[in-house]
């Protein structure tokens, strides 16, 4: 039986670009059909009972038709808009990198519900719960393990065995730690401290909501910061532009 030409998704607008004279194309991260892409009619005119539904960073629902190349977008009701992250300028560059690692690791029109979940917990805890250090930190893990690419924290990803402590690196092309006899044919690797690897499995097994607050220094955030993103970076094989500007906004502090 053919799918219907109208359908309904919930997601998350990642970008909207004008298009024509007075349309947006959004691109968004839905729950039911991964990315999409559509065209919302006379979007731009300021009497478009549409106007501020489709700003980045907000969970909506739509209702779509199917299109020869573009879907076009009828309706839309937003379901939160985290107005409190939009209001803060670094919550805004944390979110915007959410949206961006979306966009790398989410396939088109290929429903990734698991993913969509972690993002939106990501995003709704940003909001919320903006003192929460380790936010980024479970999204990035939890987007690895979403896509496929989860890492291996327990035992050495070469040769199966348990990692002994002090006796182990972290390679992003292996997927997770290596011992120091297989850390030789590794193509690069990094020092892992022994905090980082506890702080790293306790995010693995623990649900966002539940995470407790750590005392956790900022030369462990940094060090926890570089493995993961170095990770990210190496799997989605391309420079992640909103880290450049999160960076650029940690300097001014």
């Amino acid at each position: 039986m053919p799918n219907p030409r109208t359908y309904l998704a919930t997601g998350i607008i990642l970008k909207k670009t004008p298009f024509a004279e007075a349309d947006l194309l959004i691109n968004m991260f839905s729950r039911e059909h991964g990315k999409l892409r559509g065209v919302v009619k006379g979007a731009q005119k300021s009497t478009s009972r549409m106007v501020g539904h489709f700003e980045p960073l907000t969970i909506v629902e739509i209702s779509a038709t199917k299109g020869r190349t573009l879907d076009i977008i009828n309706q839309a009701q937003i379901i939160n808009n985290l107005s409190d992250l939009k209001s803060n300028l670094s919550l805004i560059s944390q979110g915007l990198y959410v949206a961006e690692l979306l966009d790398g690791f989410g396939n088109e029109s290929n429903a990734n519900p698991h993913l969509y979940n972690v993002a939106v917990d990501t995003l709704v805890n940003l909001n919320t719960n903006p003192n929460q250090l380790l936010n980024l930190r479970w999204f990035e893990i939890h987007l690895l393990k979403s896509s496929g690419f989860g890492i291996e924290l327990e035992s050495c990803t070469s040769c199966n065995n348990d990692i002994q402590p002090d006796h182990h690196r972290y390679s992003p092309s292996y997927g997770g730690l290596v011992c120091l006899k297989c850390n030789l044919s590794t193509q690069y690797s990094y020092p892992i401290s022994l905090q980082a690897l506890k702080v790293f499995r306790l995010i693995d097994r623990t649900n966002l909501l539940s995470l407790p607050y750590l005392n956790v220094s900022n030369v462990l955030l940094q060090e926890m910061k570089t493995l993961l993103g170095t990770t990210v970076r190496y799997w989605v094989d391309k420079e992640i532009r909103t880290n450049t500007f999160m960076e650029r906004l940690e300097r001014l502090d």
